[in-house]
This record gives structure tokens, sequence and C-alpha cells, in this order.
């Protein structure tokens, strides 16, 4: 998130520090790939006013018979119809292959597996990015029994870049949220697809966001109240640049994975992450990464030779010595372990699924309050 990113290194705050609980028998549980196949599918719907017409990828629990369909999966470049599809593939040559993966892992149109009604997540992507930015991420988390929508926000996608950073958008995006969220949970709404129409429970909603669609899945919880909590990857949801003030006006329990050489919002938004942290409605928990970067957690490092910061080689912020960045399968494996942890605990009401949360692992800090 290149603009906003800049605006954000001008001044830091404080942090705060709690305790995790030893390991445990369940510490591991979100590690690996839950029980079920992992379907997908596409749509289009329009917000409430249908003055946005927005893509919306869904990846969902789907029947045992998906399961050797995923596991092949499919090209990344297949998200998109042509000409777009051309234009990603060239990006996608473009990019490392350890920090861009070239195939997804869903059976496209695959049956919803039974065990409705299911807990539903909506993901914001990063400013210039797409819906299918953290398509593992989606996978991961289908496979342990979420639904997850991730609509592309218009003119804020890399094909359609020309909304401007401001806090008038941002509150454009979240209504993107909203009026995909309207959509889903309405059973006879014709666009949703009939794998997981009328399938989806209102009470288990949550939303999980990226760089700017962290500060969007901040602005939407403050302005819709169905979400039972937020996810905020690699940005602050309040800072003197965007949503200045929104950590007192959400209500919302809201968690970080922060990556601690993100020298895209630079050390000075990382400390914005930790004072949002330290007087967010709790539960909450700060989740830190050694050697991570800005992109380092998504499927979109290094794409098209941009969204560098994460991928390969980067410069420590803010004395610039060279590193290099915690591997990518690595960083995506820690983001789906503590974000899939963190749904099943907080969205899906599973109390052993704190332990997994709470407990660091390699590379990994934990907070929680």
């Amino acid at each position: 998130m290149r603009a906003w990113a800049l605006a954000l290194g001008v001044m830091a705050a404080g942090c705060t520090a709690s305790t995790t609980p030893d390991a445990g028998p369940d510490a591991g549980a979100y590690d690996e790939p839950g029980p079920y196949a992992v379907g997908s599918a596409h749509a289009t719907l329009s917000t409430r006013d249908g003055g946005r017409v927005l893509s919306v990828e869904l990846w969902y629990p789907a029947t045992a018979d998906a399961r050797a369909e995923a596991a092949t999966g499919f090209p990344m470049a297949e998200f998109e119809a042509e000409p777009r599809r051309t234009q990603l593939a060239g990006w996608i040559s473009q990019a490392p292959e350890p920090c861009t993966p070239r195939l997804a892992h869903s059976a496209r149109g695959a049956p919803l597996a039974a065990g409705a009604p299911w807990p539903l997540l909506l993901f914001s992507h990063c400013t210039e990015c797409f819906r299918f930015s953290m398509h593992s991420l989606a996978e991961r988390l289908a496979s342990h029994g979420f639904v997850v929508a991730a609509p592309d926000h218009l003119d804020n996608t890399r094909f359609d870049a020309t909304a401007p950073l401001t806090n008038a958008f941002l509150a454009v995006r979240a209504g993107d949220l909203s009026g995909v969220l309207d959509l889903l949970l309405d059973p006879n709404a014709s666009a949703v697809p009939e794998a997981v129409r009328g399938q989806l429970d209102p009470a288990r909603v949550g939303v999980v966001g990226h760089s700017f669609g962290a500060v969007t899945a901040g602005k939407f919880v403050e302005l819709d109240a169905r979400p039972r909590g937020a996810f905020l990857i690699a940005a602050p949801v309040d800072s003197p640049f965007l949503n200045s003030g929104a950590i007192t006006r959400v209500t919302t329990p809201m968690s970080w994975l922060l990556a601690l050489e993100d020298n895209s919002i630079s050390y000075l938004g990382n400390g914005f992450i930790r004072d949002n942290f330290a007087r967010a409605p709790k539960p909450s928990w700060l989740i830190e990464v050694n050697e991570a970067g800005h992109w380092t957690f998504s499927d979109i490092a290094g794409l098209g030779g941009d969204y560098l910061p994460g991928c390969g080689e980067g410069r420590r912020d803010p004395d610039g010595g060279v590193f290099t960045y915690l591997d990518n399968d690595v960083g995506r494996r820690i983001a789906q372990r503590y974000v899939t942890a963190w749904a099943a605990h907080v969205i899906h009401g599973e109390e052993a699924a704190g332990t997994s949360l709470s407990t660091p692992v390699d590379f990994v800090s934990v907070r929680q309050r």
C-alpha cells in the first residue's frame, strides 16, 4: 500500500504487555489444513444502491469428493477472465516463485459440505491488490469450516487503481463489505452462488484485512455491528493519517498480525499498531513476526516486480541494513495458523482454539489482553 505507507512514517506510539500460556496439547491444532476439502466460487454482487458492482471470490468447506481437484489446484491467473487473465499471468511470471505461488488450491464449484449454517469471514485486500491476494489463507480457513468472501474493492485494484487513499474512500470500502454481507446473509439473493446461498450463520461473522484492507476492516466494524471480531494484518486501524480516533469508537474486539521488518508502514506504523492493541476492545491478540515484511504473508509478494517488501532481500527500518526476509511459505503458514485459530476462537467460539492463538512458535511472539 504505497501511498498510505509513506504517510505513516511520521510519528510513533506506545505498546503494552501481557503473558502467553504454556503450550498445551492443542497448541498446534491450526498448523495444518482442517478436515474439509476446499471449494470456491465467483460472484458479481451489487451494493445496496447498485452504485458499486463488485467481483467477489468465495471459499468454503466442500464435500470430500472435491479433495483431489483441490489438491491439484489451478493457475492463480484463472481467478480472472480475459483480458485480465493474460495480464495477471504476465505479472505472476515476473515474480520470484517462492514469493508468489503459481497455483491456488480449491475445487471450483464444488458442493458445500454438510454442517450449515457455516460461520462467515469477509476479507478486505490491500490497496491496488486483488480479492485473491491471500487465497492460501482463505483456503486454510475454509478447510477448518469457514466460508470466506473477498470482494475486489472497485477502483482500488491493480487493474483499476484510481481511488484516493482518503477517509472518504475508506468509508466506501467499508460499505463494500457491508453490502456484500447483506447479500450473503439473504437466503433469496439469486446473485449469491447456490452452493452457499442460505447456508451462512448471521451470528458468526468476522472480518480479516491486510494493509489498507486492515484499516477497512476496522472501519467496517466501527460502522456495522454484525461482526463478532476483526483481525488486522500489517496496519493500524487508527493513525493520524487515516481513521484517526477510530480506536475510541470501535466496540468490536480486534487483533493484529505485525511484521517486525515492515518498512512499508515503517517502525512508526508498527508503533501505531502496538498503541491500537493497548487500547482495543478485549479480547485482543498481538502476534509479532520477526524478519517479516509487509507482503510476507500474502500470495502476491513480488508480483509484477512490485509488492516487494517481504520478498527476498530488503532493508531494515530505520537503520537501512540489508537482510533477507522470512521465507514466504513460512510467513504464510504463520498467518494461516494464527488467523485460523483466532477465527475458531473468537468467531466460532471454540475455547480450545485459544491455546493455538496464544502460543508462540519460531519467529513469533504473542501478547494478549
